[in-house]
């Protein structure tokens, strides 16, 4: 920050060149601080944490290839999400330009990827559920992607769930991960999986999901390519692991309007995330709810879905 801090006491005595990306980052930010909406600050830094890697070069020495290479390493964003990085990218380096840190701005050669098609989520449908089940003797993992689907856990909590974390008195599972949301929720057990559980707690390691080796958890990238890939395979189903929450999701929201436990379950902040991730919609719900045909699955879903609430307020 010395160079910035020399700029700011005199702009016409100090090394320009020495400014680093970060610096400017800094200044532009406390610019912006109380012109814009906290939402749209709170997205610029995590555009600002995107740029760390770059974040002590001199912003001088940052060349056309250099931004297009940090632009490219971030090919796992959405095409929109891209945009609005390298918008802000711009942003910061007309900053610089207008505070004559640099002479040109090479952030305007920045080219986006080729458009990723929007991957589609398929549920499981009820046949290939039974298919499922029908088979959870044969194929040794078949039964945690049933798990999956009537938990709606991320793959990596159950992949990486401690088996202290079943509470098998209760038929409840604590855990969670990736927002504040997700984490520490409860998870009701749907009877139709509970042997699945039990038998799971049976083995000897600390994690409800062991590997082969039977020594530590199923790391998420082997059990996607030799577990999950290969029962799609036997099975003829054509499903990317992610659908089993999709599914889990589907079919909550199909059987209940009650956005707080639908979004506690599944780990949401809100009701709007969940929409996200399923194939219906609320006025949906309601309707079929209406009509008060529900099967027994159904219904054990309502009562879940309640026993849920007050597990959370009175346990």
């Amino acid at each position: 920050m010395q160079a910035l801090a020399e700029y700011n006491i005199n702009p016409y005595d100090v090394h320009l060149a020495d400014i680093t990306l970060k610096e400017v980052m800094d200044m532009c930010m406390k610019k912006k601080e109380n012109r814009i909406e906290a939402g749209t600050m709170k997205t610029y830094r995590t555009y600002y944490n995107y740029l760390e890697p770059l974040h002590n070069k001199k912003i001088s020495s940052i060349k056309a290839v250099e931004l297009q290479n940090f632009i490219d390493s971030l090919s796992n964003l959405a095409t929109g999400t891209l945009k609005r990085v390298r918008s802000y990218i711009n942003m910061i380096f007309e900053q610089a330009m207008e505070m004559d840190i640099i002479s040109k701005d090479y952030s305007k050669f920045i080219k986006l990827p080729k458009h990723k098609a929007k991957i589609v989520r398929k549920i499981f449908t009820e046949e290939e559920i039974s298919l499922l089940w029908d088979n959870i003797k044969e194929l040794r993992y078949a039964d945690v992607i049933l798990i999956l689907i009537y938990t709606g856990m991320r793959v990596n909590e159950l992949l990486k769930l401690p088996k202290s974390n079943v509470d098998l008195t209760k038929n409840i599972i604590t855990g969670g991960s990736k927002t504040e949301a997700g984490k520490n929720r409860i998870i009701p057990i749907h009877p139709k999986i509970l042997p699945l559980v039990i038998k799971r707690m049976e083995n000897k390691t600390e994690y409800l999901i062991p590997n082969k080796t039977g020594k530590n958890y199923y790391v998420y990238n082997n059990f996607r390519k030799n577990e999950f890939e290969m029962i799609m395979s036997k099975l003829g189903m054509e499903h990317t692991i992610h659908d089993t929450r999709h599914t889990f999701a589907t079919m909550i929201t199909d059987v209940s309007n009650n956005e707080s436990a639908i979004t506690g379950m599944i780990g949401h902040t809100n009701i709007s995330m969940t929409k996200r991730y399923t194939h219906t919609n609320i006025e949906k719900m309601r309707k079929e709810l209406e009509k008060n045909k529900l099967n027994c699955w159904e219904l054990s879903w309502l009562f879940l879905t309640f026993s849920c609430i007050l597990l959370v307020y009175y346990c």
